[in-house]
């Protein structure tokens, strides 16, 4: 029944962000669960498959603990995935803890994920009706009433109290610490009692669908006995397939799993390819996917404009800016106004008051006070900043990247933007389409990429604001933004955790999605249209591809002091 098998934990839907863009995959290493108290109350133990290949393991266990306020409930949920990116087996462990009051009022919570490349902890606490909530150095307060949202071992309750009887419906308001800012309702029925085959066996069981808004279009199915009993929860994750979680023994799940390949899948082959990208100023695409999907939600301002937009498709048209050092209206640093605060301040991902990113920020911008220039300095400056570009890293944070130096498109991108913002230039992120060309070089990609039309994949980028409504695209994972670059979504990155903000436009275009060229536009040819002929070159034209790791760094107009592992 609903939270006791987790069947719409946002951890598992992460997948489809960070471990199908061109950046790295989202993921995270195995961190030892802590240990449980003595005898608990609840405990179940599931085994995860995607596509029926065994992908890892998730366990709840509710403790009751007795208070001087009485009894509360400390219920610990553990995630453990392992997939393949291209051949490489990636690992990622996400521990929570929740503690409740008897009525189910969330007193607090921890959240670790923890792995390659990143570790990313969460706490939280009530007061009053709000939660305030910790990460990296960071503290917001959401307002989440007392009861509004419910802690596990409550929901547990609710459900277990569900008639099993064809028809009967069900709302859940259920606190979760993959999204802890709001109630996330869970809507269902109960389907009826049929025919359903468990890991071979064909066994007489209830089937139980529910959706949320949080996540929506993600159905999901639970499988339980007449006795009330979990046996399997599945969800269809567009572009990934069909996600399993079988309850199991503690033993099975101790077993390392194979992983399911799921990078290659997510790749887009246009029917032509993309040529002589460093002359090319515009392009129209057409977008679609499968029949009866909603509505392709696009990006729609600046450098794209929507052409067509209704359900299954959407014509777009992309053209490349042409921003000059005259275009911007500040010099820098920026002033922090009420409007550019969450583009100027430091986040949990994007720490620009860390003294290495102060320090990264010195030497990519120098003396350089235009916010042109300093934004051509930092793409430039971050392109050959991080040295190991691979798929083996986790979606790290900007100061996590800066010492490290290895990553890819995500961490290009929120190295850009932590570096501006230290800067006093304000910065967002961009996810979106990005565009590989046939001819890759680099190995851990060049064989996904089509031979003859390239590739489209899910991609990160920054851009740097220069004026009023104005903002220059950093792409220095691609090395530089052009024609094929797609936008779904932008963000400031603001707040404490913003995953599953980011994962809600990607699970609405994975899903049978198709791009198609419809027209491109030459420089020589939109040029008397896009700006005067007397106009001075545009200082952001780069390569569309990225060179060769190991080919040597050419020097960037504003060279910067060589980087060193010395922290202010």
């Amino acid at each position: 029944m609903p939270r006791r098998l987790p069947r719409l934990p946002a951890a598992r839907i992460r997948l489809a962000l960070g471990l199908v863009l061109l950046g790295p995959a989202w993921l995270h290493a195995a961190a030892p669960a802590a240990a449980p108290a003595p005898k608990p109350s609840f405990e179940e133990w599931s085994l995860f498959f995607l596509e029926g290949k065994p992908c890892g393991y998730g366990s709840t266990i509710t403790t009751p603990i007795t208070t001087p306020h009485g009894t509360e409930y400390r219920t610990e949920l553990q995630q453990q995935f392992v997939v393949k990116r291209l051949g490489v087996a990636l690992k990622m462990t996400e521990v929570s803890h929740v503690t409740e009051r008897a009525d189910g009022a969330v007193l607090a919570f921890d959240q670790l994920s923890s792995g390659m490349g990143s570790s990313i902890e969460m706490r939280g606490v009530r007061q009053g009706d709000d939660l305030v909530v910790s990460s990296r150095g960071q503290v917001q307060r959401y307002h989440l009433p007392t009861l509004a949202a419910l802690g596990p071992e409550a929901i547990r309750r609710q459900v277990d109290a569900l008639p099993l009887k064809a028809g009967t419906p069900f709302t859940l308001n259920t606190f979760t610490t993959d999204y802890p800012r709001a109630v996330v309702v869970e809507s269902g029925t109960v389907a009826g009692l049929e025919d359903h085959t468990v890991r071979g066996v064909t066994r007489k069981l209830w089937k139980i669908s529910s959706e949320t808004p949080v996540m929506p279009g993600i159905l999901s199915v639970t499988w339980v006995d007449p006795q009330n009993n979990d046996v399997e929860t599945d969800v269809d994750i567009p572009g990934l397939g069909r996600m399993a979680q079988i309850v199991a023994t503690r033993a099975e799940c101790m077993k390392q799993p194979e992983g399911a390949e799921i990078f290659a899948g997510s790749l887009i082959a246009p029917q032509r390819a993309l040529t002589d990208l460093p002359n090319q100023a515009q392009a129209v695409y057409r977008l679609t996917t499968s029949a009866g999907s909603p509505k392709l939600e696009l990006w729609n301002e600046g450098e794209q404009h929507v052409l067509k937009s209704e359900p299954g498709l959407s014509e777009v048209e992309v053209t490349v800016p042409t921003w000059t050092a005259q275009d911007a209206t500040y010099t820098l640093p920026h002033a922090v106004t009420r409007e550019l605060r969450p583009y100027l301040r430091p986040s949990a991902y994007l720490e620009s008051g860390s003294p290495i990113i102060r320090r990264l920020a010195r030497q990519a911008v120098g003396g350089e006070t235009n916010p042109v220039r300093a934004a051509q300095r930092i793409e430039r400056f971050v392109e050959f900043y991080i040295t190991k570009k691979d798929l083996n890293i986790g979606f790290a944070s900007a100061e996590e990247t800066a010492r490290s130096r290895e990553g890819d498109c995500t961490e290009h991108a929120v190295l850009c933007a932590a570096i501006g913002r230290a800067a006093g230039l304000p910065t967002r992120c961009v996810l979106g389409l990005g565009y590989i060309p046939p001819g890759e070089t680099r190995p851990v990609i060049s064989n996904a990429v089509d031979a003859r039309t390239g590739i489209f994949g899910f991609h990160m980028w920054a851009e740097a604001m220069v004026g009023p409504d104005r903002w220059v695209p950093m792409d220095a994972a691609l090395g530089g933004f052009d024609i094929g670059h797609i936008a779904i979504l932008k963000s400031a990155l603001a707040d404490i955790d913003p995953m599953v903000d980011l994962n809600l436009p990607i699970l609405q275009l994975m899903e049978n999605l198709h791009v198609t060229v419809l027209k491109t536009v030459r420089r020589q040819e939109l040029a008397p249209a896009a700006r005067p002929t007397d106009a001075p070159t545009p200082l952001l034209q780069a390569p569309a591809t990225l060179p060769a790791v190991t080919a040597p760094p050419s020097p960037p107009p504003h060279p910067p002091a060589p980087a060193s592992s010395e922290i202010d």
